[in-house]
């Protein structure tokens, strides 16, 4: 099955998987189901061949753009969390010491420059 088929059915069977802070954990139970070899290293505390983290790392990185293409395309499934992004980032750019317009006031300085 293609990756992009793969992560949309499990978006479709597990909602929770819609959800931002559950992305990286479906995406690993995608790789376990799809890796016999990583789930059976994962359950006996073996440890992985450099070879094999750099093939799941590049299969992860194809899972997570597939998923966010799935969020993009299809609003139903969308978690509750999917409009929350924006704000979230502000929140914390605040937290930090940014102030509000801060982004705009950085692309003023570079069409002066």
């Amino acid at each position: 099955m293609k990756t992009k088929n793969l992560v949309e059915q499990y978006l479709r069977l597990e909602p929770q998987f819609r959800e931002r802070r559950f992305k990286d954990r479906g995406i690993v139970n995608l790789l376990m189901k799809r890796h016999f070899n990583l789930d059976q290293a994962i359950r006996q505390g073996v440890l992985l061949t450099k070879e094999f983290m750099v093939e799941l790392v590049q299969e992860y990185a194809t899972m997570d753009r597939a998923w966010r293409q799935a969020l993009e395309q299809d609003p139903t499934l969308r978690g509750n969390d999917y409009d929350d992004k924006a704000r979230l980032e502000d929140e914390h750019k605040i937290a930090l010491g940014y102030g509000p317009g801060h982004d705009a006031d950085v692309k003023k300085l570079g069409t002066l420059v």
